[in-house]
């Protein structure tokens, strides 16, 4: 695997999210670091499959993101991944798992907690803009160092790494689609 196709590719995911959320740019924020998790479930997607399914967001989630212990509110799976249906799909909040009861709905603020309290409300979840997105950047930390210890995933990861979205030099890609696209 090519290191730095890999590097490439997290710095511009982590790079862009950080300039957006900088300029203040906050749903696009939140759209790119729910979406960019899309993009490590496809890395670590099993073998076999050549799309993303929900089980594999839910499972990328369930594994690397983490919060700290402190925090109100602990990252589920399900909740992230009805998050991330329901701005993707409605650019809303509510999503058909959230309708159907199967995940909290949340909703986004630039304190610097989740706030929540589900004896008030047990599927409303404040969800702080900066803690998730610094939550992603230590997720995919996690996800770097699973990379580089496990050869098998390494393998996998490495032969869908030039998939995903970069921008690239024009050689890159002359080479790349060469019988494909005149550039």
């Amino acid at each position: 695997m090519s290191e730095n196709i890999l590097m490439d590719v997290i710095d511009s995911i982590c790079g862009d999210i950080k300039k957006t959320y900088e300029s203040g740019a906050s749903a696009g924020a939140v759209i790119l670091t729910l979406s960019a998790i899309n993009a490590m479930a496809f890395l670590s997607m099993p073998v076999n499959q050549k799309e993303v399914h929900g089980r594999d967001y839910i499972a990328w989630v369930n594994a690397y993101m983490k919060t700290d212990p402190g925090q109100a509110y602990q990252y589920a799976g399900v909740d992230i991944y009805g998050a991330r249906c329901g701005i993707v799909h409605r650019h809303g909040v509510e999503s058909r798992l959230s309708e159907a009861g199967q995940c909290k709905i949340f909703g986004y603020h630039h304190g610097s907690d989740h706030i929540y309290n589900p004896e008030k409300n047990k599927d409303m979840v404040m969800i702080s803009i900066g803690r998730i997105k610094n939550d992603f950047y230590r997720a995919v930390e996690s996800f770097l160092w699973v990379i580089e210890k496990d050869q098998n995933l390494r393998k996998l990861v490495g032969s869908r790494i030039t998939s995903l979205f970069r921008i690239s030099s024009r050689e890159y890609l002359k080479n790349k689609y060469k019988n494909r696209v005149s550039i």
